[in-house]
């Protein structure tokens, strides 16, 4: 196989998303072979089942037609006649070949889309102007694919022709050991013998289709397969660059810090360990109604310092306490209430504020 990308071999499957483009594309694996054994056998029983009809419906034509001749040379036909005859003509005959044709689309249509599946693929028929570059048409005509369809389609008439021979020989003896005055046995023997060339003819072909279809199956395969390095560009084209993933992920965290640090100047009261911690909470005595003290914002190192800057800026007050701002800021996320095993330690905090700010309140827990 072809080495590409960095790892070297083409030795993965293909991934759902490089199978929907090869669709996309056209590229299918579809056995000619099999539609045309398949469409074969059909046109066959429709002429069996249908033939008499057929070539009834014809062979009236034909001698209406030919008995009209008398009449219509006699006279000079208008454009509007000549159009009559011609609408006639073509409906009767239409009927005729439509009893053949239709079946035949029918069935060709199912055994293509049996394969394949229906779907439309508008990149497959779209103007492609590198294909009109001679030198990649001659790569094309002596590559290995060309190479390969040449010898089946020399084993299919090799193999189609010796399954006919074997299957008429013998009976052309028989034939003219007949009695050549007497015509309708001799054209019913070679009926005969013409159909079972026409069935042996038609299992070959559907043995040769058969064969086609693992063979462009396995083909198919092996196109579409890829590289570890392709396999790796393709997961990450669908879950996204990882860099750009972390970009998008940090302008969050900018946003959610600034939105956060808008919420501490109506904080009642950031606790702080020294350096590490700060978690800002608000509690309203008058709307409160039962509620616990709500986080408004937390942070450590650098977004701590942010709090407390902020903070001292707008007057909430700051209260140290080391295993408090700890627990707060591992049990809580912004937007939490203060758990129940925190509320008397806040409590604390909260009236310590108000006593400070000379309104003293309780708080009950």
């Amino acid at each position: 196989m072809a080495k590409e990308g960095e790892s070297g071999e083409r030795t993965e499957e293909a991934t759902p998303r490089r199978r929907e483009e090869a669709r996309e594309k056209g590229q299918v694996a579809l056995s000619s072979e099999l539609v045309s054994a398949i469409s074969l056998s059909a046109g066959l029983g429709v002429f069996l089942v249908f033939g008499g009809a057929i070539v009834e419906t014809l062979g009236a034509l034909l001698r209406s037609s030919l008995g009209d001749l008398a009449a219509l040379g006699g006279r000079e036909l208008s454009p509007g006649s000549a159009a009559n005859l011609i609408q006639g003509a073509g409906e009767e005959g239409g009927r005729a070949l439509l009893l053949l044709a239709g079946p035949l689309l029918i069935v060709t249509a199912l055994v293509g889309f049996g394969q394949v599946g229906f779907h439309i693929a508008p990149k497959a028929v779209s103007p492609d102007l590198g294909k009109l570059n001679p030198v990649k048409g001659l790569e094309r005509m002596f590559s290995m694919k060309s190479v390969v369809r040449l010898l089946m389609a020399t084993a299919k008439l090799a193999v189609i022709g010796t399954t006919i021979v074997l299957t008429v020989s013998g009976k052309a003896a028989a034939i003219s050991a007949m009695d050549a005055t007497d015509i309708g046995p001799v054209l019913v023997a070679v009926g005969a013998i013409v159909l079972r060339a026409v069935v042996g003819g038609l299992i070959a072909i559907a043995v040769i289709g058969l064969i086609d279809l693992v063979y462009q199956r396995w083909q198919h395969e092996e196109e579409l397969r890829m590289t570890k390095q392709e396999v790796k560009e393709e997961y990450k084209n669908m879950d996204g660059d990882p860099h750009i993933k972390a970009r998008i992920r940090q302008i969050q965290r900018e946003m959610a810090s600034r939105r956060m640090m808008a919420d501490v100047p109506e904080a009642t009261v950031v606790v702080t360990n020294p350096t590490h911690y700060a978690v800002a909470l608000k509690y309203d005595r008058d709307q409160a109604a039962g509620r616990a003290p709500v986080v408004v914002a937390k942070g450590v190192d650098h977004v701590a310092q942010e709090i407390k800057r902020v903070a001292a800026e707008h007057g909430v007050m700051q209260f140290e306490d080391v295993p408090l701002a700890r627990a707060l800021h591992a049990k809580c996320e912004i937007g939490d209430e203060v758990p129940e095993d925190l509320f008397e330690a806040v409590a604390s905090v909260l009236a310590y504020v108000y006593r400070m700010q000379g309104a003293a309140a309780p708080l009950r827990a």
